[in-house]
């Protein structure tokens, strides 16, 4: 019986998945979209919404972490002449960081598709570190 149960569980989780991953405010890109414009002129200002300990355990390479608790405070930094692209692990900061920077002005917003999942399962560089120590 418990067998069942998780398998019902798992089917209702992702099918609510599935269903939210179209609610996004911006355009996406994929992540080969993405990596195709990295070292390149047109390439957004790639931006990581994620706490800094995540940040540091992997990113998208040339990323900058902007906590999405800090990004109301820090928008300067992301205003860029090729657009935004906002990612986290699995969208959900992604999509509460999207309406904060439309509401400021930064019109030219992309999402990861996928988010960072699919960006580690397509076997994309990742860079490490880039944290400031906290010292603990």
């Amino acid at each position: 019986m418990l067998k069942y149960v998780l398998h019902f569980l798992l089917a209702a989780l992702l099918s609510f998945s599935a269903a939210a991953s179209d609610d996004y405010l911006s355009p996406g890109l994929t992540p080969a979209e993405l990596q195709a414009k990295l070292g390149s002129p047109d390439v957004p200002l790639v931006v990581d919404v994620r706490k800094p300990v995540e940040f540091g355990i992997g990113h998208i390479p040339g990323a900058i972490n902007i906590p999405l608790e800090e990004l109301e405070e820090r928008l300067e930094e992301v205003r860029h002449d090729n657009g935004v692209l906002i990612y986290c692990i699995n969208g959900s900061r992604t999509r509460q960081a999207e309406p904060i920077l439309y509401t400021h002005g930064i019109d030219n917003v992309y999402h990861l598709e996928g988010t960072f999942y699919a960006w580690i399962q397509g076997k994309h560089p990742i860079e490490k570190g880039g944290v400031e120590k906290t010292g603990w």
